[in-house]
């Protein structure tokens, strides 16, 4: 066990807020899947419990708009990237490229999400998306969407459990570098990733 201190980085809190936002953005998204579920059978209301369709409580309407304000931009920068990255090919291959008007159609589906987004925030309804939606499909997403929150969250509890502990001294100052050495070999790891240039050096 290495309980040696460190102080914690400026990154920390940061990063840790980042984290909490992923969390969130998964459970939202885990909230829409099941929105999903009762506009293919309202019927489910019953059986499962209005319980069960509530928004977590920690997640409130402006939190939602901020979220879905950051799901709208990165859906643009995504495509802005992939065309810009699309015609770097193209002028590679001394191909024509593709003209501006292609990118603002494929921003579309920008004006698509926004506009969806909207309608939901208003109505407080989901329609279904995907392909053949089902109730046994969005319940197979919504069990997935739980593991990834799960995972997230022990991330979490871990970064912020060894926010100042020094984990690196012990494998730098106790344990054989030899050691290290056979092991780095044996599974193919680069000796980069355990030791910094200058105690590789030394």
């Amino acid at each position: 066990l290495c309980n040696h201190k460190r102080t914690v980085g400026a990154a920390h809190e940061q990063q840790m807020q980042k984290l909490g936002d992923r969390i969130k953005g998964l459970r939202y998204q885990k909230w829409r899947t099941k929105m999903m579920i009762l506009d293919i059978d309202p019927s489910q209301k019953k059986k499962k419990g209005a319980k069960f369709f509530e928004m977590d409580s920690d997640i409130d309407d402006e939190w939602v708009k901020e979220h879905q304000q950051f799901l709208i931009e990165e859906l643009r920068t995504k495509i802005t990237k992939k065309f810009e990255k699309d015609n770097e090919k193209l002028k590679a291959n001394k191909e024509k490229v593709m003209p501006e008007k292609q990118l603002k159609e494929r921003l579309a589906d920008v004006k698509e999400l926004e506009a969806k987004f909207k309608k939901e925030n208003k109505t407080k309804k989901v329609e279904a998306e995907g392909k053949g939606p089902s109730v046994e499909k969005f319940m197979a997403a919504i069990e997935k969407l739980d593991d990834r929150v799960r995972t997230l969250e022990l991330q979490a509890e871990d970064r912020d459990g060894n926010k100042e502990v020094a984990l690196g001294t012990s494998k730098i100052n106790y344990i054989d570098p030899r050691l290290t050495v056979v092991f780095s070999k044996k599974f193919d790891v680069p000796i980069e990733k355990f030791f910094s240039k200058t105690l590789r050096d030394k």
